[in-house]
């Protein structure tokens, strides 16, 4: 029987041979069905409870919730976004430095003690500063009240994106969006050219529409549990697939050589580049919402696509979350195919596959179990921090 703590943890099993991944199984998202805790609910209150159940990616789960069950005005619409794209950006400046420099770069790019790791937590801890002075203290939902003024001013995120630019670029966003070779890439990122471009893949995409405004056929998704496809098929999400709807280098270097933990890795720094042209200065006041009733929510989070699927009569009557993960880690999916044919230079110390595994950055815990002619050679948790 499953503890509550196994139910958290996607279980990824892989082969060794010969230096080289050859065979790797994934448990799948075993963490479905928690959002039946929503039944019964008051819609007009749901929205406050949905972040202190859904902690990870918490601003983007209540996106999806407001698209699908809520009338919003055009004010609240652009305070949503913007909790979403803060939200990214804080999230994904923090992922080289907590799971790929570490491996590649000096001492300075310890975890979490370096000196790199903490200017990168001054820069988070301000964007996080911002999402509270729009949303209030954690669950940071309070745009949605009525009669709450909200000002964000344009100086306030020129200095989130001049501190990102000095620490992690080494060049400006403009010009960080117009590199296409690796060879070009500076400042931290320049740590890139020390490590070999892994191809490895599933090579077929989703996305819901990225940042926002997509759309989705719903009839499309075969959802069996553990294994969730689109139109049949099995599909990646995230970084990659978004990044790809806009970045030159991204799409040179996939059509070129194919997807890798790199690519997946650049894609994080390219959206974060992306998405702070997407933020502009805020001075508005909130005016509420009202339930518009059943419907499906989408946005593009952190780690990809994520739907809510609502039924409303006077309380919730149904509910259905399908998260990044339940597409990347299903059985024979992309979280395998990001593994499959890499080489590991130490089966008892494989940062190959720390990178590769991080480079999809589960919504959960991914224990891996590394094996090698039928013995466990090494085991280790990643993700759960990001």
């Amino acid at each position: 029987m499953l503890s509550p703590l196994d139910l958290e943890v996607i279980d990824l099993a892989i082969e060794i041979e010969d230096g080289k991944v050859v065979n790797t199984k994934s448990s799948g998202n075993r963490l479905r069905g928690y959002e039946k805790v929503f039944i019964g609910k008051n819609p007009k209150e749901l929205y406050s409870i949905i972040p202190r159940v859904l902690s990870t990616c918490a601003q983007s789960h209540v996106f999806a919730y407001a698209k699908a069950s809520m009338n919003l005005s055009e004010n609240t619409s652009k305070i949503l976004e913007t909790m979403v794209i803060l939200e990214i950006i804080e999230s994904h400046i923090r992922h080289p430095y907590t799971y790929w420099f570490p491996y590649i770069g000096g001492r300075e790019y310890d975890f979490p003690s370096g000196d790199k790791f903490k200017k990168i937590s001054f820069i988070s801890k301000q964007i996080r500063n911002l999402m509270e002075r729009i949303g209030g203290k954690w669950p940071s939902v309070d745009y949605f009240n009525i009669g709450k003024k909200i000002q964000i001013e344009q100086n306030e995120i020129n200095k989130i994106r001049e501190m990102w630019e000095k620490e992690t670029l080494g060049m400006g966003v403009e010009d960080f969006l117009e590199v296409e070779e690796i060879e070009e890439l500076k400042g931290d990122l320049s740590l890139f050219k020390k490590i070999p471009y892994f191809i490895s893949g599933l090579n077929k995409y989703l996305t819901v529409g990225f940042p926002f405004n997509g759309d989705l056929n719903y009839s499309k998704i075969q959802d069996n549990g553990i294994e969730v496809k689109y139109d049949g098929e099995l599909v990646e999400v995230g970084p990659l697939a978004q990044a790809l709807t806009f970045d030159k280098m991204v799409r040179k270097l996939h059509e070129k050589i194919g997807p890798s933990p790199m690519l997946r890795e650049l894609s994080r720094m390219k959206i974060v580049a992306y998405l702070l042209n997407q933020l502009n200065e805020i001075n508005e006041e909130t005016d509420g919402f009202s339930i518009r009733g059943d419907g499906v929510g989408i946005v593009e989070s952190i780690r990809g696509s994520l739907i809510h699927d609502v039924k409303i009569d006077s309380n919730i009557k149904g509910y259905k979350i399908i998260q990044p993960t339940t597409f990347n880690a299903s059985p024979k999916g992309a979280l395998e195919k990001a593994v499959n044919g890499i080489p590991v230079s130490d089966p008892k110390n494989p940062w190959e596959i720390s990178l590769a595994v991080s480079s999809l950055d589960s919504c959960f815990v991914t224990e891996v179990r590394i094996f090698e002619k039928g013995s466990l050679m090494s085991k280790k948790r990643i993700g759960g921090f990001c």
